[in-house]
């Protein structure tokens, strides 16, 4: 009886085992992403992409730059199932490009140079300054609107950016108990000064995992 317990007991275990290695695929830099647009964040945790063969433009598909020049223009066009379909592109959630991702914020695509479970970005923002003061007329209630860059932190389980704000970093590292406390040792100053060396020692410990597209 115990030997049929044993029996049953690896069957189950390996099945299960089997299921999680066939319902989800590990990221690293090693993995070849091939060039395509990810509708929607659902398709990007899927790796279900259209594939740039599948996207209709007069751009050369060949120049490196492509599906950056192609999310420039006003509408993406693709062939499914022999049908054109046409969606704008600043509805878009992100593409791949030469292994590296894009994301859209607000209607612009930005490159993430630092992907994992916490993604890294600069993006341009909008900024409203009301009430400057100018040294040949002195004070002024006056208001004008210009670009600044941030940075932004993304959660690659959600895909909802952030701009990287200290309590928002804090909330992102929690999730590691042993990262967390060592963190927290450190005094703020400290804290902002080595954010980036805690990210990516969370990203090593967390790898990202893409789910099987079915």
């Amino acid at each position: 009886m115990r030997g049929i317990y044993l029996s049953l007991f690896f069957s189950l275990f390996m099945g299960l085992f089997s299921s999680s290695q066939t319902d989800s695929v590990l990221y690293s830099p090693e993995l070849v992403m091939n060039d395509g647009v990810y509708l929607s964040f659902s398709d990007f945790r899927k790796n279900k992409s259209i594939p740039k063969e599948q996207i209709q433009s007069k751009i050369n598909p060949e120049q490196l730059d492509f599906l950056t020049r192609v999310m420039e223009q006003e509408q993406l066009s693709y062939e499914n199932n022999k049908n054109k379909i046409t969606v704008p592109c600043k509805e878009v959630w992100g593409y791949v490009q030469n292994g590296t991702f894009y994301v859209n914020y607000k209607g612009k695509f930005y490159r993430i140079p630092v992907f994992g479970s916490i993604s890294f970005l600069v993006a341009m923002v909008e900024v409203q300054i009301t009430g400057y003061y100018d040294p040949r007329f002195g004070s002024t209630s006056a208001s004008y609107t210009t670009t600044e860059s941030r940075e932004f932190l993304m959660n690659f389980y959600d895909g909802q950016l952030m701009e990287l704000k200290m309590d928002e970093a804090d909330k992102l590292l929690s999730r590691d108990k042993s990262i967390y406390e060592e963190y927290n040792k450190l005094s703020p100053r400290k804290q902002k000064e080595q954010l980036y060396r805690f990210i990516r020692k969370f990203n090593e410990l967390h790898p990202v995992y893409f789910l099987v597209s079915s």
